[in-house]
């Protein structure tokens, strides 16, 4: 699944203005709720709310991921902001978050991590978020999400129930690394 796919144009906002991390959190869940991926914004914004709890999703560079599973969410769905001025959101370099991308997925399956995995790779690339900085409306926006995405990824997808099982492991040139994170979703 792509990026450019759960994302649209409505459901961005540029130059945005939040006066804390909760009212960050209140934007971003009506962005997703005008997008009609919500049946229930409260008890989405609750299961946000609930993961914050657990610990801040702001990883650094002024960047946050907030993201929930809830049954309120009727399909996988994408938001995004920018902030005019950051806000604490708790992150561990102690820098403001002014860029955000909220996650919204059905409590079905574990498609919330193939996202979250996909655009953490590209939020890695510092050329990617000052790209999006610099955008001037959500079409820009989306413009180099696709085009980073693309130069990533190519430009069609499959989900993990759509790729062919592989029959052998390949060879491995170097050595293997296994990650282990305590992310609580």
């Amino acid at each position: 699944m792509r990026i450019v796919d759960l994302l649209s144009r409505d459901k961005i906002a540029l130059g945005a203005q939040a006066r804390d991390k909760e009212s960050a959190i209140d934007l971003l869940v009506d962005l997703q709720a005008k997008g009609g991926c919500l049946t229930d914004r409260e008890a989405y914004k609750k299961a946000i709310l609930a993961r914050e709890a657990q610990t801040s999703t702001a990883i650094e560079a002024g960047i946050a991921v907030p993201h929930a599973k809830s049954d309120c969410v009727s399909a996988p769905s994408l938001a995004a902001c920018i902030l005019k001025e950051g806000v604490d959101y708790g992150a561990m370099d102690g820098q403001p978050s002014d860029l955000f991308f909220m996650i919204a997925a059905p409590m079905d399956g574990d498609l919330h991590l193939e996202i979250l995995s996909h655009l953490m790779v590209l939020l890695m690339d510092p050329d990617f978020s000052a790209q999006l900085r610099q955008a001037q409306d959500a079409d820009a926006f989306m413009a180099v999400i696709d085009k980073f995405e693309t130069a990533k990824y190519g430009a069609a997808q499959e989900t993990a129930e759509e790729k062919p099982q592989e029959t052998s492991v390949p060879a491995q040139a170097g050595p293997r690394i296994l990650a282990i994170t305590a992310c609580p979703t």
